[in-house]
């Protein structure tokens, strides 16, 4: 089927900010965030819950309004129209589908508040329908649909009134893992052939990653930091960032010298590293060494060569999850397609070396969530 790509939208957040009263407490939901999202862009807004992306999003589709700040559509002020007088469609969580409705009357619908001439709608909604896969399907109630399907539905309705902004209300969290994956890809495929200027919700990392051209990562209420899903997992701003994207090891250390811009020099488990560092850091400055799993490397060794030694190893298939206690840390190291052969026994002594070019080094943090909290191996 031919596509066409309809008009994108620059989309702009100008210090907004969402205060709630409730009661004499008066809760910052959405703190002073700047945004600027690209034309036909893929956006996520990702982070814990409570974070304040849900109500940024809703301050976004005209459900909430802000307490102060601009939000702006190709440069005009859109913060104070309600929803129906935005040029955007949302699709949500719940798939929000109407259970007397058929398939085609669902993906009608706003079509028929717009008052389209019915060839108009028919030939819209048919359209739609093949490009969903749900050609068929059409006299169908929600109820007589698969999970997948009712997405897809959902996902059609938002679609055909032709927006300007598509947004997402964590769409997949109901869906099965299996199909989460699949919708993700058919998502992007689709927001990618028609260009529209996406902003979607959810707290999870893979659907993040997977999904977005930029993610911006929240956390109470602020963004924590914005960037491509490269620059996110390998260039955090933030220990929150580290340990919200994926899975990390933080090894306290020092700087021993500032090699440039964008390296420095530390000290961890007796080895110098020269590895990318935070733009802040100097020398004699105490930092983390953020090593991500699949940069943790050993090699069994005996006697003096020996810094550490395997507490546990899980085979998961695809690949071996280890635990390894060395110096006062448990380090967690992944190895990807593993030979089981090559799998050592808990007790072994092995040699630990770290990958520079899946290591960052962040500066100190005095007060560190639990999560983040090194283990004691004593």
């Amino acid at each position: 089927m031919e596509s066409t790509k309809e008009k994108n939208s620059n989309l702009v957040l100008e210090q907004v900010e969402k205060i709630f009263e409730q009661g004499n407490n008066h809760v910052r939901a959405v703190d002073n965030i700047s945004i600027d999202i690209h034309e036909g862009e893929f956006l996520t807004l990702l982070g814990p819950s409570g974070c304040g992306k849900t109500t940024t999003l809703r301050l976004i589709a005209g459900f909430e309004f802000p307490t102060h700040g601009r939000i702006l559509l190709d440069g005009d002020d859109i913060a104070n129209l309600p929803p129906n007088k935005r040029p955007m469609a949302m699709v949500f969580q719940s798939y929000a589908l109407f259970p007397h409705l058929n398939v085609f009357e669902n993906v009608a619908y706003g079509l028929r508040l717009r008052k389209q001439p019915e060839k108009v709608i028919r030939d819209s909604v048919e359209i739609v329908l093949h490009m969903m896969n749900l050609a068929g399907l059409e006299k169908r109630t929600p109820n007589q649909l698969s999970g997948g399907q009712q997405q897809r539905v959902a996902l059609a309705r938002a679609i055909v009134t032709k927006p300007r902004v598509l947004l997402f209300d964590e769409p997949l969290s109901n869906l099965d893992a299996k199909l989460r994956a699949q919708m993700r890809i058919e998502l992007r495929h689709l927001q990618q052939r028609m260009g529209i200027t996406s902003i979607y919700v959810t707290h999870d990392q893979t659907e993040a990653m997977s999904l977005s051209d930029r993610i911006v990562v929240m956390n109470k209420g602020r963004v924590e930091q914005l960037g491509s899903p490269i620059d996110i997992y390998r260039r955090p701003d933030s220990l929150f960032v580290a340990d919200f994207i994926g899975r990390a090891n933080f090894i306290e250390t020092k700087i021993l010298s500032r090699e440039d811009k964008i390296t420095c020099t530390a000290e961890a488990l007796g080895q110098k590293i020269r590895v990318p560092s935070h733009r802040f850091l100097q020398r004699g400055q105490p930092a983390y060494l953020v090593v991500r799993p699949e940069g943790v490397h050993y090699t069994r060794v005996e006697g003096d060569k020996a810094n550490g030694r395997i507490k546990t190893s899980i085979y998961l298939g695809s690949s071996v999850e280890t635990e390894i206690e060395a110096d006062k840390f448990t380090l967690v190291a992944v190895d990807n397609d593993p030979a089981v052969d090559h799998i050592l026994s808990d007790g072994s002594s092995v040699r630990v070396s770290f990958d520079p070019a899946r290591c960052y080094l962040l500066p100190y943090e005095k007060q560190l969530p639990e999560t983040m909290v090194p283990k004691n191996s004593e």
